[in-house]
């Protein structure tokens, strides 16, 4: 009794174990597809046949990119001193004059009031040689040095006057400020940028491409720029390709033409698509793709039935989508009926 249970325990094993290694090697489905051609049982589809057909498709390429500004200005301090005011802040527009920072003026106050004493002196000096002059009690060599020393003393003036104008720092344009350097308190030198200009009319897009594709790239061909965080699309020109490629990654640098979008701003990310022209393949309505599991399927109709068929997808063109394997010219596939 024993030996029989033995057996058939053993037996059941057996059986077990052939029906896992079937089911590993894809022999057993349980209701899964298998891949190729399923047929569908019960009465034939309704909708519309379309017989497939090959057709143009243009062909893009996606980089990415970000938004620049070839305005981007950076403002610096011309004299130094100590910041004691900023006029603005980030986001803050300006118009042409406007004050941006001040810088103590103390200094430069003290070297005109002199400048401005000296001059007060060499200006009673030459009228009063204009009278010697004229008088004949003075030679005209007194007088020319009392003349050259007057207008070196205007020049000083002059010079001292436009040094204390440097310590308050002016936009040269209209525009937006990017970012501020300083803040006050701060020592400022001569070169040192305080403040960040840009225009925001005049932005432009910028992507990296691979060298690879460097003769299909051309200038005047439309691209499709996006800016996702903004939600911000538009067809732009490719206005310059720049002909040196970084060593490091091997891309060269492409740049549409301005365009002019309040909610956009410098820095922010950026996807270019450009056209690569045009090659033959198979576009279908969308409406005719199934998605059943994991795989995505089209009904291919013969005779009477229709079976269903895998398909490989590539890109969405529109209410279409690019078939790369699975269909070839003058199949029949069914459509949903209207």
């Amino acid at each position: 009794m024993a030996d029989k249970k033995k057996i058939i325990g053993l037996s059941a094993l057996v059986v077990g174990g052939i029906l896992f290694m079937a089911w590993l090697a894809g022999l057993l489905h349980f209701g899964k597809i298998a891949p190729g051609l399923t047929p569908i049982t019960g009465p034939p589809p309704q909708g519309r046949v379309l017989v497939v057909q090959e057709s143009e498709i243009p062909r893009e390429l996606e980089v990415l990119g970000a938004v620049i500004s070839p305005s981007l200005a950076q403002v610096s301090a011309q004299v130094p001193g100590r910041v004691v005011k900023i006029w603005v802040e980030a986001g803050s527009r300006v118009k042409p004059g406007d004050p941006l920072v001040s810088l103590s003026a103390a200094e430069f106050k003290a070297r005109v009031d002199q400048a401005q004493a000296q001059l007060n002196q060499a200006a009673a000096d030459y009228k009063r040689y204009q009278f010697l002059l004229k008088e004949g009690a003075a030679s005209p060599q007194e007088f020319g040095a009392v003349e050259a020393r007057y207008k070196t003393a205007q020049a000083v003036v002059s010079e001292a006057a436009t040094l204390k104008g440097y310590t308050v720092v002016k936009a040269t344009a209209a525009g937006v400020v990017a970012e501020r350097r300083v803040a006050v308190g701060d020592l400022a030198q001569p070169g040192q940028t305080l403040v960040s200009l840009y225009n925001p009319d005049l932005l432009q897009v910028e992507g990296e491409v691979n060298d690879s594709y460097r003769e299909q790239v051309k200038t005047g061909e439309i691209a499709l720029v996006s800016v996702p965080a903004v939600k911000f699309e538009a067809s732009l020109p490719l206005t310059e390709i720049f002909p040196i490629s970084a060593p490091g990654s091997r891309t060269f640098k492409v740049r549409t033409g301005m365009l002019k979008n309040p909610a956009l701003m410098p820095g922010m990310f950026a996807r270019l698509s450009l056209p690569l022209g045009h090659s033959r393949g198979i576009l279908i309505p969308q409406a005719a793709v199934k998605t059943v599991g994991q795989l995505t399927m089209v009904q291919v109709a013969a005779d009477q039935a229709a079976q269903l068929r895998q398909v490989k997808l590539g890109r969405q063109l529109g209410d279409k989508v690019e078939v790369l394997a699975g269909l070839k010219a003058g199949d029949r596939i069914m459509l949903p009926g209207d």
